[in-house]
Parts: structure tokens; C-alpha cells; sequence
């Protein structure tokens, strides 16, 4: 007893840990070091500016002493003049790694811009700065005080990181952009406009703190009164934009009769799917940070039971339950109960002939279904051949095994014929029609003239 127990605690452990365990986030910085960057700004030139506050921010960030947090530098327009134009100008010069704060200020300070600005490059090889890691958030925040030079398309790269999983929806702070190329850059990630110094300050911050930022939410499975009272059912939690799995577990009720708080990210928009039957989507989930979330998914249930009396002359009975397109959403045994969403179906069971019925499962009640009992239809023949089942409304039922001479098969009560005839038979006129009954519970002998 004291092992199971302890089996019991290590695989409990091992579920919470995994649902507990930290996430190291991940920001990289991608910062312009274009010649436009030489503009006057205010104070100074665009780039005085920028350095400083983002020198600044790394600071901040440095204080806060969190080893959950990495950052990292790339940088485009940095190390070739302009003109000519090279739009291969982009290199990470600071890789993620613990307390490199203090380096990527020396980098930041010695910057002097130079260069062309090739955004969408400079996304593409953002892919390879992230090294590879099970629970990492990976961000990108883009500084820019222009839009793509060289031809590329950022907002399609930008779509591409995302889609992959590579990185949440980047940041996109833009320096003295006008209207137009404010216009171009909104689809690259989520826009944050710096027209004046005081602006550029309050939006790093800004940014850092929705990057930094989580929540929690809970699930709750609605009844028909709209009570979430359901529960005990599987779910799966996606990035809807990546298709990834952030969460797939049992839904389950505390001793309070409440869901379980799980951790949610507000950058991120989830799909949730219920693996109930049959099973029910809810998309476009975007969850607010400073408060808790719930997310209702209706799921109002009931039991849907099909039996039968006697299992005569099947080893087995499988019944399908088909939406009202006709498509198969569950499969289950006779005898047996599932929880079914409450609607209209359609029940098939897989006898001799399939017995098929239109039902309505309603919330919090059970909707049985009786299978009438099977009864035997026993033919022997003289030797062997080929015989088929046909029922009174024309349709064939069964064939009968070609290389057997006795033949004992469960069928549904009602009229049907057999057409038999010898394999050595060449003639069609060799063939044996027979009409017959099936009582339920009874056997039916059929010989051959």
C-alpha cells in the first residue's frame, strides 16, 4: 500500500510541476541603426535619444534581478554606409544569456548610424537568435525611425515567426514615422507611435511592461442553466495563431465546485477545444491582464444509453452516433453510456441489418435506446458456395462465407430471403431462394431443397 502511495505522490508531483513550471522570457531587441537615424529629435538626434532611453530600460530591467528574463541584441544599418545600400547589414551582437545587460549598453553607446534599413531581413534572421527551448516566451521589440528599404516584406516575415511559433506578435516602436508609414508598419506587429522624446520613454516602458505581463483565467463548462456545473471532460488550449498546444488537461472541479486557475498569457490569442462528444471549439480568446478571466464554453450535457436485452450471436456490438451532417462522432459499445452534448442524432448499430434511429439528447437526462433482440438465422448446405442475405425491403444484409457450410447468423427480427447456390453450380438456374422470418430470441433453420 505505502508503494502505491508513493507511486501515487511522484506521478501527482510531476503533473503539478509540469503545470508550474517557469517560463523564462526572451526579448530581442532589433534596433535601427540606419543613417535616417542621424535626424535631429528634440534634444538631439534620433539616435542620442534612442540609446538613452533604451540604455535606460535595460537598467531597469538589469534591477529587477528576475533570471526568468533574457535579453538580447540585433542590430541592422550598423556597419556599412549608406550609399551604397546593402541590405544584408543585420547581425545579432549580443546572443540571449544571463547578466549581459552591462554588454549590450557598451554596444548601445558606441553605435553610430550609418546604414540602409532592411526590416524584413533582419525578422528573417530573427528566427535563428532564438536557441532552441521548451518553456520560453519568445518577444521581439523592433525600434525604427523608418520603413523597409530593401524591397522586402516585413509583415509576411512577421506572420511567418508568428504562425511558427517562434515568436508572439512583435512590438513595433516607431520614431517620427508619418502617417503613411505608420500605416506600412501596423501589420508587422502591434504599433506604438514615438513622435516626441517623452513619447519614446513612456512607450519602452509600456512595452516592457505588456511583455513582462501575465494573467490567469479559468474554464467554465456550462450546464443548460448556464451553472458550470460541467466537468470531467478533456481540453486542449492552443495558440490559435501557431496551432501549438500550451495546455491540454482534465477539466476538473475543486472541493469548492471551481475550476482550477490556470496561467494565461495577454499577447496571445487562444482556441480552446473540449474533447466532449461531440466536440465543442471556442476561438479568438484574448484574455486582460489586472484581473482574473473566465472563459464560458457552453456544454450543456446529457447520457445517452443504447441496450439491448439478450447479445444473441454477436461477440460484440458497436454503435455509431452520427451528427445531423451524418458524420460519425462517437463509437461505443451496446450496454453501454456516454456523455453526449445535448442536440439531435442519429444512432446506428452495427447488427444485421444496421438498426438505425433519429434521437434528442436533452441536458441533465438519460435518453435510452432499446435494440430490439436478435434472433439466428442456421442454414447448412450440401457443400459450398455463394449465398447473400436480402431483407423484405430489397436491400442485401449479409453474404454468407463462401468456403463454410454451416452458417449460424444473428439477424434483427423481421422478413428476409436467402439466395444461395453451389460454387461447383455453373448454371444460374442452380440457385436456392428462400423466404424466411426472424423472431427475437429464436433461432430460424433454413435447408436447401
Amino acid at each position: 500500500m505505502k508503494k502505491i502511495l508513493c507511486s501515487l505522490t511522484i506521478i501527482l508531483t510531476f503533473l503539478f510541476d509540469a503545470v508550474a513550471q517557469k517560463t523564462t522570457n526572451r526579448i530581442l531587441f532589433i534596433f535601427d541603426s540606419s543613417n535616417s537615424m542621424q535626424a535631429r529629435w528634440e534634444s538631439g538626434t534620433r539616435m542620442d535619444v534612442a540609446k538613452r532611453f533604451l540604455a535606460e530600460l535595460i537598467d531597469s530591467i538589469a534591477r529587477l534581478n528576475d533570471t526568468e528574463i533574457e535579453v538580447a541584441l540585433r542590430l541592422y544599418g550598423h556597419s556599412k554606409g549608406f550609399p551604397p545600400q546593402d541590405c544584408n547589414d543585420t547581425r545579432l551582437l549580443v546572443p540571449f544569456a544571463p547578466d549581459n545587460y552591462q554588454k549590450i549598453k557598451r554596444i548601445i553607446q558606441s553605435l553610430r548610424p550609418m546604414g540602409t534599413t532592411p526590416i524584413a531581413n533582419s525578422l528573417e534572421k530573427a528566427a535563428d537568435d532564438f536557441p532552441p527551448c521548451k518553456n520560453c516566451r519568445n518577444l521581439i521589440v523592433l525600434i525604427t525611425d523608418g520603413i523597409e528599404e530593401c524591397g522586402g516584406d516585413p509583415c509576411a516575415v512577421s506572420e511567418r515567426l508568428q504562425t511558427s511559433g517562434i515568436a508572439i506578435r512583435p512590438f513595433v516602436i516607431g520614431i517620427g514615422l508619418d502617417a503613411q508609414q505608420r500605416q506600412a508598419m501596423e501589420c508587422v506587429g502591434r504599433y506604438y507611435d514615438a513622435a516626441r522624446e517623452d513619447d519614446f520613454r513612456s512607450v519602452l516602458g509600456l512595452v516592457i511592461s505588456q511583455a513582462l505581463e501575465k494573467t490567469t483565467y479559468q474554464i467554465n463548462l456550462l450546464d443548460a442553466n448556464n451553472h458550470p456545473s460541467e466537468t470531467d471532460v478533456a481540453f486542449t488550449v492552443f495558440d490559435q495563431k501557431s496551432g501549438k498546444v500550451v495546455l491540454r488537461m482534465m477539466h476538473t472541479l475543486n472541493s469548492r465546485g471551481l475550476p482550477d486557475t490556470l496561467p494565461g498569457d495577454p499577447l496571445l490569442t487562444y482556441r480552446i477545444v473540449v474533447h466532449s462528444i461531440p466536440e465543442v471549439e471556442i476561438r479568438d480568446i484574448v484574455l486582460s491582464t489586472g484581473k482574473h478571466n473566465v472563459v464560458a464554453v457552453p456544454l450543456p450535457r446529457g447520457r445517452l444509453a443504447v441496450k439491448t436485452q439478450k447479445l444473441i450471436g454477436y461477440k460484440e456490438l458497436k454503435i455509431l452516433l452520427r451528427n445531423d451532417k451524418g458524420y460519425i462522432i462517437n463509437i461505443q459499445d451496446i450496454n453501454t453510456d456516454a456523455r453526449v452534448c445535448a442536440g439531435r442524432y442519429i444512432i446506428e448499430v452495427l447488427a444485421n441489418p444496421p438498426y438505425r434511429s433519429q434521437i434528442e439528447v436533452k441536458p441533465a437526462e438519460v435518453t435510452t435506446v432499446e435494440v430490439p433482440v436478435a434472433g439466428v438465422l442456421s442454414f447448412q448446405a450440401a457443400t459450398v458456395g455463394y449465398g447473400t442475405v436480402i431483407d423484405a425491403d430489397g436491400h442485401r444484409v449479409i453474404d454468407l462465407d463462401e468456403n463454410s457450410t454451416r452458417h449460424t447468423i444473428p439477424l434483427q427480427p423481421g422478413r428476409y430471403t436467402l439466395v444461395f447456390r453451389p460454387r461447383a453450380a455453373r448454371d444460374i438456374f442452380f440457385s436456392f431462394t428462400k423466404d424466411f422470418e426472424i423472431v427475437s430470441g429464436s433461432t430460424t433453420i433454413v435447408k436447401a431443397n
